[in-house]
């Protein structure tokens, strides 16, 4: 793999992995494009493993808290959430495999577009740009934003975009909703390295400098966009990130 296109692949995975706009779904266009293997286990784990790491660096301080008082509403919120996630995940596995071609992009960008332009009608609690030591979600929240993470793993879909939309839907303060979803990726992002690592064995003909590139573009583009999302969820509607996927849907129709 030419070092140009790990350094692509870390940047688009660092980026979108927490912008509201599919990683999975960038990723798997870019394969696309630059004519990849489909099957490049050992490189979406490098990925994977990255943008792990860049939550935990900024959440590092948030997680210790959790880990030192693990009898919490946080920690029961994110309980539930990934109980639902990954109940779903694993029922509908089959079905949601069957997804992962660059067909169904063009689809899953523009419905991603159209649930972040929702938000415009969300009404806003008058105190959501307050600053709570702990999140406040509810248990509604936490079942609704682990089935639309659930649905997030099709790809197109964006999990962060997903769970932010349905966080504000129930209620939650712009930036609880933004800190639980980027709290709710740790298990899932955990569950999903297990699963690639179960499915088959690991092995990748792309060489060693590509990969460690690769995974320190996607650690460092990770912590960036954790950072600016954290940041401009309470100044900016999730709405005009869904100009964009438009635009990305319609161009991805005369590319595959």
């Amino acid at each position: 793999m030419p070092i140009y296109v790990a350094i692509i692949l870390g940047l688009i995975q660092g980026l979108t992995e927490f912008l509201p706009v599919s990683s999975s779904g960038h990723l798997i266009l870019a394969q696309y494009l630059f004519n990849l293997p489909e099957d490049m286990l050992l490189f979406n784990i490098i990925l994977h493993v990255a943008t792990l790491l860049a939550v935990l660096i900024v959440f590092r301080l948030r997680i210790w808290q959790l880990v030192r008082h693990p009898f919490n509403k946080t920690n029961l919120a994110l309980v539930l959430a990934t109980i639902v996630t990954v109940s779903l995940v694993l029922i509908f596995k089959d079905i949601i495999d069957r997804t992962f071609t660059a067909r169904v992009l063009p689809i899953t960008f523009f419905i991603t577009a159209i649930i972040l332009f929702a938000t415009t009608f969300v009404r806003e609690n008058p105190n959501q740009n307050t600053d709570d030591a702990e999140l406040e979600i509810t248990k509604k929240s936490a079942l609704a934003t682990g089935l639309a993470q659930a649905i997030a793993v099709v790809p197109g879909f964006s999990r962060s975009g997903f769970t932010i939309a349905t966080a504000l839907a129930t209620g939650t303060k712009r930036q609880a909703a933004a800190e639980f979803s980027f709290l709710m990726s740790i298990p899932i992002i955990i569950g999903a390295l297990v699963l690639e690592l179960v499915s088959g064995p690991v092995s990748s003909d792309i060489e060693i400098f590509p990969l460690v590139i690769a995974f320190l573009v996607a650690l460092v583009s990770g912590v960036f966009a954790i950072k600016f999302m954290l940041r401009i969820v309470r100044r900016i509607k999730l709405y005009w990130f869904s100009l964009y996927l438009v635009i990305l849907a319609i161009v991805t129709v005369f590319v595959i």
